[in-house]
Formats: C-alpha cells, sequence, structure tokens
C-alpha cells in the first residue's frame, strides 16, 4: 500500500503526552535525591547562593507560574545552575525584545483549552436546532520551553534579572492569624485532643492532637493541614477514595498529602517542619522505586495534589488568596 508522505502524523493523546513529560520529571527528581539526600519539595527555605524556590513567575506579566509541580521543576533548574532570578522568559519574547539567551531551555507544562466546530462524517458543519454551530471543547497538555533571564542579555530593564533577596524564616512563636482563618474556612470536622493525627473517611472527621502538644506552631500546621488533604479524598470532594489501588503498597495517597501540604505551607508563608518529612522517610524509596513499572506515578500525585489545593483554596474569598499567596 502506497503511504502518503504528506498525511500528518496521528496526534498523541494527554496520556500519551504526560507519560513522556513523566519519564523527564522522574529522572530530574531521582537526580536531585542523588545529590542532595532530600526530594525537591522537601527543600525547605534554606536559600543556597540566593537562589530562589517556589516563588518563580514569567518576566513578561509577572505572574507567577501556575501548578506547583512546576515550581518545582523552576527550583530545581535554578538550584542546579545557580541562578538568582525568579524571572523566565519564553523564547518568542526574547526575540519580541531584541534580546538574545544561552545555555539549555527549562521545560515547563500547562493545560490549553480548545474549541472547535463540530462535523459530520461528510465535514458539514453540525448545527442545533436554533441554528447555531455545535463546539466541541477539552484541554490539550503541551510542554513548553523557558529561559531564566539569567540566561539573557540585551532585555529590556523591566525584563532584566533581579536577584532574588535571601529570605530567613523567621520561626512562629504562636499561633498565625492567617493559617487560623484559612483553616477554619474550610470547615472540616476536626476533634482535638487526640493521641494522634489523623484522618477518619468513616466518620468523615480529622483527629488532632491540641495545640500545645506540638514542639512548634510549624509542626501543628505542617500536620494540620497534611490531614486536610487527606480530608479532600472522598467521592464528593476530590473522588480519591477508590483511586489507584495498585498504588496503595507504595503510599500513593500519602505523597499526594506530603506535596498537598508543602504547597499550601509555602502560600501560607510557613516554613514545613522537618518532622513532618521525617515521618515519611519510610516511603521515599518506595516511592521512587515504584517509577520504575508506574512512569506517571510522581506526575499524577503532584496533579493530584493540584487538585486536592484547589479545593481547599475555593473555601477562600478572594481577598483571603490575595493574603495567602
Amino acid at each position: 500500500m502506497a503511504i502518503n508522505k504528506k498525511s500528518k502524523a496521528k496526534a498523541k493523546s494527554n496520556s500519551e503526552k504526560i507519560s513522556n513529560f513523566s519519564k523527564f520529571f522522574n529522572k530530574s527528581v531521582k537526580s536531585y535525591k542523588e545529590k542532595t539526600g532530600r526530594l525537591p519539595w522537601q527543600r525547605g527555605w534554606h536559600i543556597t547562593n540566593n537562589t530562589p524556590w517556589f516563588n518563580h513567575v514569567n518576566a513578561v506579566n509577572n505572574k507567577v507560574y501556575g501548578y506547583f509541580m512546576n515550581q518545582i521543576i523552576l527550583s530545581m533548574s535554578a538550584e542546579e545552575n545557580g541562578f538568582t532570578s525568579n524571572k523566565w522568559i519564553s523564547k518568542g519574547n526574547i526575540q519580541k525584545n531584541n534580546g538574545t539567551w544561552k545555555g539549555s531551555a527549562t521545560w515547563v507544562y500547562g493545560w490549553f483549552f480548545w474549541e472547535e466546530d463540530m462535523k459530520d462524517k461528510d465535514g458539514k458543519t453540525l448545527k442545533d436546532d436554533k441554528g447555531k454551530i455545535k463546539k466541541r471543547s477539552g484541554f490539550n497538555f503541551r510542554t513548553f520551553p523557558v529561559w531564566n533571564v539569567d540566561q539573557c542579555s540585551n532585555l529590556p530593564e523591566k525584563l532584566a534579572s533581579e536577584e532574588v533577596e535571601a529570605v530567613e524564616y523567621t520561626p512562629l512563636e504562636g499561633r498565625l492569624d492567617i493559617a487560623e482563618e484559612y483553616i477554619s474556612n474550610i470547615g472540616a470536622k476536626v476533634e482535638f485532643g487526640k493521641n494522634g493525627a489523623y484522618y477518619k473517611p468513616s466518620m468523615d472527621y480529622i483527629g488532632m492532637p491540641n495545640f500545645e502538644q506540638f514542639k512548634t506552631p510549624e509542626n501543628y500546621y505542617s500536620t494540620y493541614v497534611h490531614e486536610l488533604v487527606h480530608w479532600t479524598k472522598t467521592k464528593d470532594r476530590c473522588d480519591r477514595a477508590d483511586n489507584h489501588k495498585t498504588r496503595k503498597a507504595y503510599a500513593f495517597e500519602e505523597l499526594i498529602a506530603e506535596i498537598g501540604a508543602v504547597h499550601v505551607m509555602n502560600n501560607l508563608g510557613i516554613q514545613m517542619d522537618q518532622d513532618a518529612f521525617d515521618n515519611h522517610l519510610a516511603y521515599v524509596d518506595s516511592w521512587l522505586g515504584a517509577l520504575d513499572d508506574d512512569t506517571t506515578f510522581l506526575v499524577d500525585a503532584c496533579m493530584q495534589a493540584e487538585k486536592a489545593v484547589k479545593f481547599l483554596n475555593s473555601f477562600q474569598t478572594k481577598e483571603e488568596l490575595k493574603k495567602v499567596a
């Protein structure tokens, strides 16, 4: 059979694209773990050479890059390459502003909305009873390259590199109003005075020791937010209750809760307590080992954590979210 060389290759599905992206992300995380002894989201606020962490923005519009996994990727790249700016820019915008760049790009991802007219098998546009063209729509997973402005030259001053000042974290001395308000707005049922922290799905409540029983306020909030992420797993919330049964042995839900908690705590401006990570040390090898047979294990966990955090954020007003972010 003759092959039509002009025919376009079949577009890859979102699943195929996510699988390919996962291989890149897994390799980066494993490499980071080998070099530093920890997973990238466990790094904390300790700044090396003023490297920015979890606060990366688009140089053109100064908007924070969406999706916490992108913040992880850009943070790893900044640390590895010694970038001191938290600004990133696309090739098109570098050229548009008559700039130049050097070095390799860092690849991030996004979900992009698409819409098109519906057509029948003969290519005729379909219309509804009122004569309006029928549409179908969805989202495509795409990856795209960006460069840190430290890699660029001749950019306008407004886009040029600005060194991010090292932030020395000041430990909390008591309860933090913004965190208390964030938790209160969610309205989850919580019973205090327990001997440990847990979420009990059968009765849909969170068990927590009293505030005074925790070594530090950071430990209290790290633990509380972690359990709130677990609380989102029910069918009427984020519907994770029956998902990923084959991943149970790898503590998949614990990974989601850890990443989700880091995301929320970062937004609240509170450093995760190291004990929160130490409690999961036994899981780390299991998490990384799962990647050998389950390529999207880590990426799926990040996406599920993102979904959980968005759900928790949905209980906050726009004004409160501005304070948090």
